[in-house]
């Protein structure tokens, strides 16, 4: 599994292959998540089309290197630096959840270097709540394994438990304390709203019918804000990636086969 040094990081990551004619399509995972949740979609891309690359971001999984404020700005400018060491040019961007945050501002703040821009049960676009007792309840799942456990569970409670599962929980509950501190403020203070309809790529927003977390209004907020195409993946939940990729890429890649490589 190869690392690139990227800004102050050793950024960890996973590919599906270094031809991609099509062009190369970086996948930016959740909260509590790792490169890992995106094995089955990388595993599913079609041959020599595009190649696929999904990463650790700052304070998750292999990746390595000091913490930083972990805002959603600071955040993409690590995709950025990451992006720049690869040497690619105008890649495909997909984020999931936490992760669709971090592409849609990259996207914002470097227009003319994204080629698509697709978001996975998107992140508020105008400040995640932040009720009294949230970062307690952080620390409720960073302290006790069982709790967190649990609690992904409820979000992805069609994901059969297996090897697999049990893996994506191991990795992400290693996150450290200090991103997972972080990560409130920084989705609560993050209110992109309509500044992102003047994001130019072809855009997609892509929701899951029975998602506990991100629901119809949130998938909408999005949509309409980035002025995007909008998906709701039947009988599926917030891990769509991970519970129906075959269904999650059919969609993907209907819309990403529409834009003529560079």
């Amino acid at each position: 599994m190869p690392s690139i040094h990227a800004g102050d990081l050793d950024v960890h990551y996973i590919e599906n292959g270094t031809q991609g004619a099509l062009g190369s399509i970086i996948f930016v995972h959740g909260n509590w998540a790792t490169c890992s949740w995106w094995e089955p979609v990388l595993a599913r891309l079609p041959d020599n089309s595009w190649r696929g690359i999904a990463y650790d971001v700052r304070g998750r999984g292999r990746t390595t290197g000091p913490d930083s404020d972990y805002s959603i700005p600071s955040l993409a400018a690590d995709l950025g630096s990451f992006i720049a060491a690869l040497g690619l040019n105008s890649p495909h961007l997909v984020g999931h959840s936490f992760g669709s945050a971090i592409v849609m501002q990259y996207a914002l703040e470097h227009p003319a270097k994204v080629r698509s821009l697709t978001v996975v049960a998107p992140a508020w676009v105008d400040g995640m709540p932040n009720p009294t007792g949230t970062l307690e309840r952080q620390w409720k799942l960073q302290d006790n394994g069982a709790a967190f456990f649990d609690a992904m569970s409820s979000l992805c409670p069609s994901m059969p438990v297996g090897s697999f599962w049990n893996r994506l929980l191991i990795e992400g509950h290693e996150q450290r304390w200090e991103a997972t501190k972080a990560n409130v403020e920084a989705l609560a203070n993050w209110k992109p709203g309509e500044r992102l309809r003047g994001i130019p790529c072809p855009k997609l927003v892509i929701g899951g019918e029975n998602d506990p977390l991100v629901n119809a209004v949130i998938v909408e907020k999005a949509a309409m804000a980035l002025a995007a195409l909008r998906v709701i993946m039947p009988g599926v939940d917030h891990g769509m990636i991970i519970e129906a990729p075959d269904r999650f890429l059919s969609y993907f890649t209907e819309f990403i086969r529409t834009i003529p490589p560079l």
